[in-house]
């Protein structure tokens, strides 16, 4: 971008309230903004007009009626939790009301609907009755079904069913119609109040409708509270058997236990005392024994030490045996104490069998306290689990009779707090919002149609976008004339072409780029390129003449064909001749030539210029405007040989000479050479020339177009002098932000 360009394209962004676009982003959002402006226009048309179709296509569709009741689900907190139900009665909360709500939107409440008003026999809600609906919902599962019915075939299946199947699936399909025709929503955000919308084309059948699903949806809580309460009752009736059945068990358990009692409480007791007093006993023998076998082991230990005196004084203390006068020798007194001693142990005897009678007493006393406790145990436990089953059975028996006390009351936990009444405005179609809808849609996809279009175009359009792609300043811009084309105009017209043209020709003219006295003046100290070319090709002596005439030799190139090089270039050629100089334009294009009908070239013709060109120079034709001719090279019958013949030639030596021998002629040649990006030879005649003017149609030329051909001059080793924007449109150009084109 040119720092000229730079600066008038920001000044004039300023002035409009847009950023600079001297970022590539900001330029992108400033392409884009002038993109909808251009376009701003026909959208709000088209939005309009679409608004006004939309507006009166609401008359063709179906007029439908809605009506609304409004249920509240009761949210007081029961006391009672045995009586809660599992749905209806739970304390208010999000999850409880999201939970009647799908409730609310159950399929079986609608079957249940369907099946009491017959709904499958109405033409509206069966499918029977046709409409029109400007519901795209409605209008999508319309080409759905179409689709499938021409896939699948639409007759054959339905005439194989059986007429239980046809019922069955003309009744889901009215289940199907009805949900699609009522709304439920809740009233604010943590109401417990719904509303049940129904719409309908008849204002009573839509109001009787909301009015059924508000008490159906009633019924269904009842019912399933009364559905909870029976299977509570039935429950508690069956473990109310099993308890009696367990009760009849334990009292007869207790009743054989208590006819297997051991004793009676009086034996109890007689063996209780029994066995005390035979423990006292035997706690008395277990000391005497003792004692006594304390002295018995005391005598003999006195004995077997040899101490008779003092076993005879402590037998006679313990009054084991008895002094006697008879006891005066020793062998009278060792009888007496042995018969001590033998007493003695005698007695010892008798005590330890005491003792293991009374042990064996004991024993059985006490196994027969142990049975006796046992039993008692046994019925004490009995005895229990008796009460506690009681206790059981008395709550169950008390819980059934209460349930069955409030099955008498059972309400269903809401209330219909305001019936659906008959409306008297439909509800659909809504002309007002469907023309604003549709309006506002058809200005969003304009709009969004706008910006991709805009980023996905490849067209050059400013002066940014050509200097940018080329690399070259431009130089020109040529406008667009409709009415009356510059070619058949300047010969039909006596040379006369479009003033516009004429002043957009004279500023390409003295354009720098173009510079005819420029180059005639840089001519004094240099060599001009087609100069070093005729050198090369001709001879030396001819060289100097070239200098001297100070011919300029111009090549008009082009892209593709129809870019309005031919246009121009006559254009030039005939501001050049008023400006006083002689001129001639070449007709070198091969493919697209728009001279061919003034040319009388033949075969034989161009067979002769290969060796004699200047034989050419008879072919030149004159045109209205003085100082402007013409030498039209393809001819009229030309066919495929003659053009290869002819490019062969644009190539040769002998159309250098033409060009030496006619550049000591005229003062400004001018070459309309073929297509850069479909005839060879286009680059070889750039070469040829002095400068290069590179035509981009605008608004049409694509920038890879541009980019290709600027790629064919760059390997012949020419770059453009000049870039000219032709066939410009002056009406639209200035929709495109450029200030310069604008």
């Amino acid at each position: 971008m040119t720092d000229q360009y730079r600066k008038v394209l920001d000044a004039e962004l300023s002035g409009l309230g847009v950023a600079p676009a001297g970022d590539p982003e900001l330029r992108v959002i400033s392409n884009i903004a002038w993109a909808i402006r251009r376009s701003i226009g026909w959208i709000f048309l088209a939005a309009f007009a679409v608004a006004f179709a939309a507006y009166v296509l609401t008359y063709t569709s179906d007029t439908k009626y809605t009506s609304s009741a409004k249920v509240m689900i009761d949210t007081r907190v029961q006391t009672e939790t045995q009586f809660t139900t599992q749905v209806s009665g739970l304390p208010l909360s999000l999850t409880s009301l999201e939970s009647e709500l799908e409730l609310l939107r159950s399929t079986d409440i609608i079957e249940s609907v369907v099946d009491r008003l017959q709904l499958q026999d109405d033409p509206e809600f069966s499918g029977a009755e046709g409409g029109f609906s400007l519901n795209p919902i409605s209008w999508a599962r319309s080409l759905k079904d179409v689709i499938v019915n021409a896939i699948g075939g639409s007759n054959g299946p339905a005439g194989d069913l059986e007429p239980e199947e046809l019922y069955e699936i003309q009744r889901a399909a009215t289940v199907e119609k009805l949900l699609e025709s009522r709304q439920i929503e809740q009233i604010g955000e943590i109401s417990a109040v719904y509303r049940i919308s129904v719409t309908s084309k008849s204002p009573q059948k839509a109001a009787s409708i909301a009015n059924y699903l508000a008490s159906e949806y009633l019924t269904v809580l009842t019912r399933m509270k009364r559905d909870d309460l029976d299977q509570a009752q039935q429950w508690l009736s069956t473990r109310i058997n099993q308890i009696r059945e367990d009760l009849n068990v334990l009292s007869s358990e207790l009743e054989s236990h208590s006819i297997e009692t051991p004793f009676s409480p009086e034996e109890y007791a007689t063996i209780k005392a029994q066995r005390i007093k035979s423990e006292k006993r035997a706690q008395l023998v277990d000391a005497e024994i003792v004692e006594q076998d304390g002295r018995l082991n005391t005598i003999q230990n006195l004995i077997n030490d040899g101490k008779t005196q003092e076993a005879i004084f402590y037998a006679s203390e313990v009054g084991v045996i008895f002094p006697s006068e008879s006891m005066d020798t020793p062998e009278e007194q060792a009888e007496v104490l042995g018969t001590g001693v033998k007493a003695l142990e005698t007695k010892l005897e008798v005590l330890n069998g005491q003792k293991v009678t009374l042990e064996k007493s004991i024993e059985t006393f006490k196994e027969q306290q142990v049975r006796q406790v046992q039993h008692d145990s046994v019925t004490k436990r009995i005895e229990n689990e008796i009460l506690v089953v009681e206790t059981i059975y008395r709550d169950f028996v008390a819980q059934l009779g209460r349930r069955a006390e409030q099955r008498n009351y059972l309400d269903a936990g809401a209330h219909i707090i305001e019936r659906a009444r008959v409306s008297v405005d439909p509800s659909a179609p809504k002309r007002s919002s469907v023309a604003l809808t549709a309006m506002f849609a058809v200005i969003f996809l304009g709009l969004g149609f706008t910006v991709v279009r805009e980023l996905l175009q490849k067209r050059l359009r400013t002066t940014f976008e050509l200097e940018n792609t080329t690399g070259v300043k431009l130089s020109a811009i040529i406008p667009e004339v409709k009415n009356e084309p510059p070619f058949e105009t300047f010969f039909m017209n006596n040379g006369k072409l479009d003033p516009t043209l004429m002043h957009y020709g004279r500023k390409l003219l003295a354009s720098s780029a173009i510079g005819l006295r420029t180059m005639r003046r840089d001519d004094e100290t240099a060599t001009p390129q087609s100069a070093d070319l005729f050198a090369k090709n001709s001879d030396n002596k001819h060289r100097k003449r070239v200098a001297e005439e100070g011919c300029t030799i111009f090549s008009g190139a082009a892209a593709l064909p129809d870019e309005g090089n031919t246009s121009t270039l006559l254009l030039i050629g005939s501001v050049c001749a008023q400006a006083g100089y002689r001129t001639l334009i070449i007709d070198c294009d091969t493919l697209t030539s728009t001279y061919r009908d003034l040319s009388q070239m033949t075969a034989e013709s161009l067979k002769l210029a290969t060796t004699h060109p200047l034989s050419l120079e008879n072919y030149i034709v004159g045109t209205p405007q003085d100082g402007l001719d013409i030498l039209p090279l393809i001819g009229t019958q030309e066919n495929e040989g003659q053009i290869k013949s002819m490019e062969d030639f644009l190539c040769s030596t002998a159309f250098v000479s033409l060009l030496r021998s006619l550049s000591g002629t005229y003062n400004t040649i001018l070459l309309d050479t073929p297509p850069l990006l479909s005839a060879v030879e286009s680059g070889y005649l750039s070469q040829l020339s002095d400068r290069v003017i590179l035509f981009a149609r605008w608004n049409s030329t694509r920038r890879k177009s541009i980019l290709q051909a600027m790629r064919e001059l760059e390997n012949a080793g020419v770059r453009p002098s000049a870039l000219v924007a032709t066939r410009v449109d002056m009406k639209r150009v200035k929709l495109y932000g450029d200030p310069i084109l604008g």
